[in-house]
């Protein structure tokens, strides 16, 4: 009887000791320097499985968004991610891609091709040539089960892939984007009310939205609650440790926030709210569920921009706040999870976590000078 106890008492304790299974992530990208640090997040938490990581064109070309990934994961030692390379233009083609170098360098990533670990000609090459993103996703859900699919940049690679097999959206547990808005806060050069992502391919968000039920974290949380929560962390600490990671992304941000600073806006988390959402949705600690779609009209300042239902939502006292009555409106617009606020303190500490992992990214025999630059 004793014996018996015994052994269940371990039995019991060994399970209570089982280490949760492992978030298993696919990352859409277009590469510019606020998905590299949110993509420095996921690949050194130890709760995550980056199954991949597919570029698209965006801020940058698919083909340079590709490359600056390499970069990081020769940073981060994680060669062994496989890149697959995706889509080069919208749906809709719109052309070259006019890179805003003010805000983020000839590259994406600062312009800084010297900054540790150097950019070189060989990060072009380490994407895999044998297959493209869209049929990476495919086959990649159809191969693990209970992926969660984060895009960072137009949707074009997600729509493609949900376009040439349906399935995918049953196929996946979860999508978490950021992109979009729901009150109208645009973030382009042209004066419209979209939000960069989504004006970058708006067939593509239209098809998405519309396909499966998403968790957005839109640019109007990024804008209004960017100042309010500088209050509560800094921003920047993450770029000011002693680390090489750390160093890196200081570097490639630098041009960035000098342009912020420029224009009176604030240096905040974006990318990196999605992931740390993708890895633990507590992070998002007040949401709306609101049935949405995405303006297609051509040459209008709408175009891009989410449309949002209100007249489907009913008014949720504890929340203070209107919310979809159902999956659906009358219009067959699905509803999707527009994160309002998050949890500002547990991005920061993932971010911290991330420049300060003890691996490749961190050497005790590293030295800087006093202005946190490699010597």
């Amino acid at each position: 009887m004793i014996r018996n106890l015994i052994f269940y008492c371990i039995f019991v304790s060994s399970i209570l000791t089982i280490s949760p299974p492992l978030v298993k992530i696919i990352i859409d990208t277009d590469g510019v320097y606020d998905d590299i640090r949110a993509l420095s997040i996921a690949l050194t938490n130890p709760k995550v499985e980056v199954i991949a990581i597919t570029t698209v064109h965006g801020g940058i070309s698919a083909n340079q968004s590709a490359a600056n990934v390499a970069r990081l994961l020769r940073a981060l030692g994680k060669e062994d991610v496989p890149i697959f390379i995706g889509s080069q233009d919208s749906l809709v083609p719109k052309g070259p891609i006019e890179v805003w170098e003010d805000l983020f360098g000839s590259d994406g990533i600062g312009g800084v091709p010297d900054a540790n670990p150097k950019a070189l000609p060989s990060d072009f090459t380490m994407a895999n040539k044998q297959k493209s993103a869209v049929d990476a996703i495919i086959e990649l859900t159809n191969l693990t089960g209970g992926i969660v699919l984060v895009g960072l940049g137009p949707l074009t690679n997600i729509a493609l892939a949900l376009r040439k097999d349906p399935e995918v959206s049953k196929r996946i547990k979860k999508v978490v984007l950021m992109g979009g808005n729901y009150l109208g806060i645009g973030n382009t050069l042209i004066n419209s009310t979209a939000e960069f992502n989504f004006l970058m391919d708006p067939e593509a968000a239209h098809i998405v939205l519309s396909s499966i039920h998403t968790t957005i974290i839109p640019w109007d949380t990024c804008f209004l609650k960017g100042p309010e929560y500088n209050e509560e962390v800094d921003y920047e600490e993450s770029l000011n440790q002693k680390t090489l990671l750390s160093n890196f992304l200081n570097n490639i941000t630098t041009r960035g926030r000098q342009y912020n600073k420029l224009i009176g806006q604030i240096y905040a988390f974006v990318d990196d709210i999605a992931i740390a959402i993708a890895i633990d949705r507590t992070v998002a600690t007040k949401s709306l569920k609101l049935c949405a779609s995405v303006e297609l009209e051509e040459k209008s300042f709408t175009r891009g921009q989410v449309a949002v239902d209100w007249l489907s939502t009913k008014y949720d006292p504890v929340d203070r706040s209107f919310k979809s009555i159902g999956d659906k409106n009358d219009a067959n617009w699905l509803s999707h999870t527009f994160v309002t606020e998050y949890d500002v303190k547990e991005v920061n500490k993932m971010l911290m976590e991330a420049v300060n992992h003890p691996g490749k990214s961190t050497k005790n025999n590293i030295k800087f000078d006093e202005k946190n630059s490699l010597l």
